[in-house]
Order: structure tokens, then C-alpha cells, then sequence
């Protein structure tokens, strides 16, 4: 009888179970992966001339990699660390952390999505998938978490393709030339997340479908935003089965070092890595078992590596940067300016400040480069000729709008708990 039990509760148990995660499959089967093609599809219609500047910097690109490979930062003793500050914008009144349906998730959900970064770019998840083994490299590239900034705002949700700026309004980035700003919310239209692809100097093989330096806009939301229901492991705000291992943020980070779709957003079109097998499109599943899938492209049958983080693929599926990817990433870390000045910054040891602003003399956006040691929080005043403070006290202020300002001298001045720098500065 005890054993007829047990089988009827084990049979009830598989149903149940096979239950939960068909709903689940069902429920996640409507999202949409990632918004940052449709947002960068936007930016083109609003500029048709950024099309074109982008097939020339993947020009520029793959003539720096081929010329001067050796000399870009793949070596295996060198590893870019990229400081990391979350923006955790939220609609608690209170102010209360944690649990489910709350968007001012918990400081342990935010490590754990660091974690998985580090993991992913430093091909330590350890999962082996069919590609794994054979063309899973380590990026050389790590993230490490500086602050949490959390912010309140009652409206509960921001669409991806439009309300970027409004994210930097509510929670402003720190300087996008020194840090990786992560704006984490909840997300409208079934958007997992976006982010802004990064422009370069040169283009080449390995910055294909980028922009060039003269097109450099939107610094206030060079970044990523993710739905915080994705954002990280295991925890009680993530609901998805399919999406809950942090990969999200992995993809999305992946575009912003200017990583493409391995289908190459078109019908077996290119991501400018040799290495990732040609795609007929998209792997959007939410097969956990990840199954292989095939295409068909110009005559040839390959199957898909669906296990690539730049795929669709459920977040269990995913385990491979290879190393065409790696160099492409390395090039942006070189080529772009704000990603270059980032590379640039994080390898500074000193114990002192460092201020740098541009352009100078300026007339309408004055920009900050600011280092402190061990990256402690700063202020920045701003004075004119007669000593008059002539705006409020900013935390780690970066940018400052100065087409309201008269004509003349004004000084910058930068604030720590150990020291302050004053710097000169013209508006024309």
C-alpha cells in the first residue's frame, strides 16, 4: 500500500511539474529578447547617414585587427576590468527591497548578476554545450560592481525603445567614458532588455555595422537597460524558468562592445565573426533541452550555435564567446573613444585625483574625466569669475550643460574626502 502511494504521488508530482513548466514555456514564448536592433533600427530612420558611416568604421575595424593584431588587448595575461554602477530605478514609495513583483531588487540579486558576467565572459558557467568545447574562449574582459544607485519613481514602467533618456533624467549616469552603467527597471512591451551599441574611430572587419566618432551622440545613455525580472539568478523577483540565469545582461553587454546577432538581424546575414557558424535567423525558443537546430544558407546546411550568448536561446542553452567575438570586443575597447577612455581609466594605480574636462572652450556640453582612488564617490561645484557657485552640488558629475551660461571663465571644481581639484574652463 506504502508503495502504491508513493507511485501515485510521484506520478501526481511529474504531472504537476511537466505542468508548471509547460506553463511557464507558454508565458515566456511572448517575450521579446532583446529591443537594442529595433532601438539602433530608430536611430538610422532618424539619421539615414549612420547606415553608411557604419559599413565604413567595419572597414576602418578589420584593417586595425589585420594590421595590427598583436597589439590589441587579447593577449592572455591582459584582462580589461570594466567598472560597473547599477541604477536601480523602482516604484516603492517606502523604498522596501526584495520580493516578488518589486523592481528595487535586493543587493544579492545585483552580485549574483556581476557573477554571471564574470562567469560568462571568463567562460567559467560550466555548461558544454556542442561548440563548448572546441570554440569557447575567455573574453579577457571582467566586471567589477563599484555602487548601486537606487532611485524612486512612481511610473512602474519605461518602454526600451524610447524612454532611455527619461532613465538618465531620473537616475543620471555616471561618466559613460569611465564606468558601464546598467539601468535595471521593469520594462514595457515584454522587453528583456537593450543597449546602445558603441561608435569607433576606425572601422574593419572587427567593428562592421558600427559607427564612426563623428556620429558619437547620446553619451548621457551610452549603456544597458534590463528588465529586473531578468536581471541575475535565482532569485524571488526572477519569474521566468527560460530566462533566469543572468544572460540577458550577458547579450546585452555584449552589444554595447559592440557584438551582433550571430544571424546577423537578417535571413543568413553576418555577424562579422567567422567563427559563428551562418544562421538563417534567430534561435527563439524556449526548448530547455536545447535540442540542435540547422539552417540552410547560400546551398550550405551547419547547425547553429545556438549555445553563442549573442543567440535567442533559453538562458540554460547559452556557454560560448568564441574568439572572433573576443577580438571584435577588443577592437571596440580600442577604437571607441568613450570604451577606449574606460580601458584607459581602469588600468590607472595611482592614489590620486585626476580631472580632465572637454572641450575647452566649450559651448553647449562640457564633459568631465574624472579618476578617484578605489573608485570613491565625488562632487562637482561649478563657480564663476566672482566666486558665485553657480550650480548645485552634484554627486560624480560628468556632464554639464552650459548653453544657459554667459560667455567667460568658470571653474569646475571636484571634491573627495581627501581631496579637491580645481579645473579652468571657458564658455564661448
Amino acid at each position: 500500500m506504502k508503495n502504491r502511494s508513493s507511485k501515485l504521488f510521484s506520478g501526481l508530482f511529474l504531472i504537476l511539474y511537466f505542468f508548471t513548466q509547460a506553463t511557464a514555456q507558454e508565458k515566456d514564448s511572448g517575450v521579446q529578447r532583446c529591443a537594442t536592433t529595433q532601438l539602433d533600427s530608430l536611430k538610422m530612420l532618424r539619421n539615414p547617414a549612420l547606415a553608411k558611416s557604419r559599413s565604413r568604421s567595419e572597414d576602418l575595424i578589420r584593417e586595425r585587427i589585420l594590421m595590427n593584431r598583436s597589439r590589441l588587448r587579447t593577449s592572455a595575461d591582459d584582462i580589461v576590468t570594466i567598472p560597473v554602477v547599477v541604477h536601480v530605478v523602482h516604484d516603492q514609495q517606502n523604498n522596501r527591497i526584495g520580493g516578488s513583483g518589486n523592481a528595487n531588487i535586493t543587493a544579492e540579486q545585483i552580485q549574483s548578476q556581476i557573477d554571471v558576467l564574470n562567469e560568462d565572459y571568463g567562460n567559467t558557467s560550466g555548461y558544454k554545450g556542442y561548440y563548448t568545447d572546441s570554440l569557447a574562449v575567455d573574453t579577457r574582459i571582467r566586471f567589477k560592481l563599484v555602487t548601486i544607485v537606487r532611485t524612486y519613481n512612481e511610473k512602474s514602467q519605461f518602454s526600451p525603445l524610447s524612454d532611455a533618456d527619461e532613465l538618465a533624467e531620473i537616475s543620471a549616469s555616471w561618466f559613460t567614458n569611465r564606468y558601464l552603467n546598467i539601468w535595471v527597471c521593469r520594462l514595457s512591451d515584454r522587453y528583456l532588455g537593450t543597449s546602445q551599441f558603441p561608435v569607433v574611430t576606425d572601422i574593419n572587419d572587427k567593428t562592421a555595422g558600427l559607427g564612426t566618432a563623428e556620429d558619437e551622440t547620446d553619451a548621457q545613455t551610452d549603456g544597458v537597460i534590463i528588465d529586473f525580472r531578468y536581471f541575475g539568478r535565482n532569485s524571488e523577483a526572477i519569474t521566468s524558468s527560460i530566462y533566469n540565469l543572468g544572460r540577458t545582461t550577458t547579450h546585452e553587454v555584449g552589444h554595447w562592445l559592440g557584438l551582433i546577432h550571430t544571424w546577423g538581424d537578417t535571413a543568413c546575414g553576418t555577424d562579422y565573426c567567422n567563427d559563428t557558424p551562418t544562421a538563417f535567423t534567430k534561435n527563439e525558443t524556449t526548448d530547455l533541452s536545447c535540442s540542435p537546430v540547422f539552417s540552410e544558407c547560400n546551398g550550405i546546411t551547419s547547425r547553429n550555435m545556438i549555445e553563442n550568448y549573442m543567440d535567442y536561446s533559453p538562458d540554460a542553452c547559452m556557454s560560448i564567446f568564441t574568439n572572433d567575438q573576443k577580438e571584435r570586443m577588443h577592437a571596440v575597447l580600442e577604437l571607441s573613444p568613450r570604451r577606449a577612455k574606460l580601458v584607459e581609466y581602469s588600468r590607472i594605480t595611482t592614489d590620486q585625483m585626476i580631472v580632465e574636462l572637454y572641450p575647452n572652450p566649450v559651448s553647449d556640453y562640457l564633459t568631465a574625466n574624472v579618476f578617484t582612488p578605489d573608485y570613491e564617490p565625488f562632487t562637482v561645484s561649478v563657480y564663476n569669475q566672482k566666486g558665485q557657485k553657480v550650480t548645485e552640488d552634484q554627486v560624480n558629475g560628468t556632464f554639464l550643460n552650459v548653453t544657459n551660461f554667459s560667455g567667460g571663465i568658470y571653474f569646475f571644481k571636484v571634491k573627495t574626502s581627501k581631496e579637491t581639484i580645481t579645473k579652468r574652463f571657458m564658455v564661448k
